[in-house]
């Protein structure tokens, strides 16, 4: 039976994406417990409605706990990145796994507010140790020449599972918000199931000066790689303005969950229709630029929110920054691989998630201060101008990077 499922999702993606050989059996593996997982990943896109709608938070409130959200993975990320190094990338997988659907649930039956953000930091510290070993492993089977078509592929499957979770979450949320932290709890435990009985260790042997090497916190003093986070964070903090500005803004202009599902969706939707056309369209791009031209789209896609009263602008406004997220995403994630010393690619990747925590953790805490401070189109205003800058400093560092890749004799290096 997993031959033949392996072997139908083969053909689907061909379909898409044209030639997807090459690959091995552990990434499809890997592959396979995405999608599963984000299929039922009902809870982030509702995240902001439940603690307004049915916990009666405020949106300062609501901001506060999704940030801790983020701050628990802020916590755990590089810990995660470490522990993938030294114990193994699926034992670290395994244990966020777990662990984060007990945490689900904890969220899910927490009532007041400080049991709310008990477990908001509890579900962001486990579910965020996952990503860093995920990335270190696909890092380890998939050579430099493929792993920006990997990323892609496997990004493709996370979104399509989050435009069927969007959907499905809008609905069932409408029958009942419980639910929505069960069955994501349960799919989160069906992966662990599909990563235990199929994916085996990928951790490289070390080299006898690798503990010498590879503290905990070296990458943040890589003078090639610290630039290229920081430009980075620049850009997650606007894009994670669709956690609790988004949402806000639809629902002071009447509209409820069913019609923010619809929104969330169209991203996941979009991702999976443009990003087997990006990833042909930009192949033999230099990355600096496809950053760059990310950085704008994902500006501008939420400034132009500052104009909407109806749902076809704020439609048109997830269009555009979603295409900056098809094109950054893959970029990225080959870079932080390229970039990083076998022994240390868990470590790497943990850096970069820290990045994404900082954006989830001071995104949806900034939307809450500067809707109160100021209004809503401010924050749209400030999103075009934070991602112009960030389009501008890719620019700027991308000829360094280029430098750093040929040091490294990565093959077929671009920058």
């Amino acid at each position: 039976m997993t031959a033949i499922a392996l072997t139908v999702s083969n053909r689907i993606l061909q379909a898409f994406f044209g030639s997807v050989g090459g690959l091995s059996r552990t990434f499809w593996f890997l592959w396979s417990g995405a999608l599963i997982n984000r299929i039922g990943s009902f809870v982030m896109p509702m995240l902001a409605v439940y603690l307004t709608k049915e916990r009666g938070l405020s949106i300062v409130e609501a901001g506060s706990v999704v940030s801790l959200f983020g701050l628990g993975g802020l916590s755990s990320v590089q810990l995660a990145g470490v522990l993938a190094d030294r114990l193994g990338r699926r034992a670290t997988m395994l244990v966020s796994l777990v662990t984060s659907a007990g945490s689900m649930l904890a969220l899910g039956f927490a009532v007041t507010a400080p049991q709310l953000m008990v477990a908001a930091f509890a579900l962001g510290f486990t579910a965020s140790i996952y990503s860093p070993a995920s990335q270190a492993m696909l890092a380890d089977v998939v050579p430099p020449a493929d792993r920006q078509r990997a990323f892609g592929l496997l990004y493709w499957a996370i979104n399509l599972g989050f435009a069927i979770a969007a959907v499905l979450g809008g609905q069932l949320a409408r029958w009942s918000f419980t639910g929505l932290f069960i069955v994501d709890a349960c799919s989160t435990l069906v992966t662990a199931l599909v990563i235990f009985c199929n994916v085996p260790e990928t951790k490289p042997a070390e080299a006898p000066q690798a503990k010498a090497e590879g503290t905990f916190l070296a990458p943040f003093f890589d003078v090639a790689f610290l630039p290229f986070l920081l430009v980075h964070l620049l850009l997650v903090l606007v894009f994670f303005q669709f956690q609790v500005a988004l949402p806000a803004d639809l629902q002071s202009k009447g509209f409820g969950s069913a019609e923010l599902g619809i929104v969330m969706a169209l991203n996941g939707v979009l991702i999976v229709a443009l990003q087997p056309w990006a990833t042909r369209r930009t192949h033999g791009w230099r990355r600096s630029r496809i950053l760059a031209l990310a950085a704008l789209c994902v500006g501008f896609g939420f400034g132009l929110n500052a104009f909407a009263e109806g749902l076809p602008v704020f439609m048109a406004s997830v269009a555009i920054w979603t295409m900056g997220e098809v094109l950054m995403a893959p970029a990225n994630a080959s870079i932080v691989a390229d970039l990083s010393p076998a022994h240390m690619r868990g470590r790497y990747q943990g850096a970069f998630s820290v990045i994404w925590a900082l954006g989830v953790t001071l995104g949806p805490w900034l939307s809450g201060k500067i809707i109160t401070a100021t209004s809503t189109r401010t924050l749209w205003f400030g999103c075009v101008v934070v991602g112009s800058a960030a389009a501008l400093g890719h620019l700027l560092l991308g000829r360094a990077r280029l430098a750093r890749l040929q040091a490294l004799n990565v093959e077929g290096a671009r920058d």
